[in-house]
């Protein structure tokens, strides 16, 4: 498995891995984000990346993780979208996604949190003067699907801790498919 940053080529995959995913958690993932990933808005603060995960076959990479081998790729199999929120509560770097079904329990959903946790902490110190002046916090947050029983085990190698239900920007923070998790960006 490899995860590399989504190209506009991308979509069609991410798409029908969306829809599978959705009929085991039963969730939609926030479409503001997306669409803002597809039209590539840019207001002069962070803009959503969105990193996919590839199941490349492990005998073709034989160039480790510092190489390429053009033209050679596996299938996209996870993603994830991290996106910023602003509220009242604070800065939320929000990380929302998911491995296919068939494929969890490999180590992809760790590798693309961990994608996301250096990239929220690369945008964290653009942002992190801004909050402390507000007196805000920063958070990195992650939404995980409820019905998979390998979620806590996820958020707990990945220092996450739970959250009450809460709401962020207006809205619930996560809806009856999804936990909320979180920690201290900085």
């Amino acid at each position: 498995m490899r995860v590399r940053e989504a190209r506009p080529g991308d979509l069609e995959q991410l798409r029908d891995l969306q829809q599978q995913a959705q009929r085991v958690d039963g969730c939609l993932f926030s479409q503001a984000a997306w669409e803002d990933w597809l039209t590539g808005s840019d207001l002069g603060e962070p803009g959503p990346s969105l990193f996919v995960l590839l199941d490349d076959d492990d005998e073709l990479n034989t160039w480790g993780q510092g190489g390429t081998l053009e033209g050679v790729e596996g299938e996209i199999i996870g993603y994830t979208l991290l996106h910023l929120i602003r509220d009242r509560e604070g800065y939320h770097l929000r990380c929302e996604g998911t491995v296919h079904p068939a494929h969890r329990r490999r180590g992809g959903g760790r590798a693309l949190l961990i994608c996301a946790l250096n990239r929220a902490r690369l945008w964290g110190t653009e942002l992190e003067d801004e909050g402390q002046q507000q007196g805000l916090p920063l958070w990195f947050e992650v939404l995980l699907p409820r019905r998979d029983l390998a979620s806590e085990r996820l958020a707990a190698r990945c220092e996450l801790e739970a959250v009450a239900d809460v709401t962020c920007a207006g809205q619930r923070a996560a809806d009856d498919g999804f936990r909320l998790y979180r920690r201290p960006l900085l």
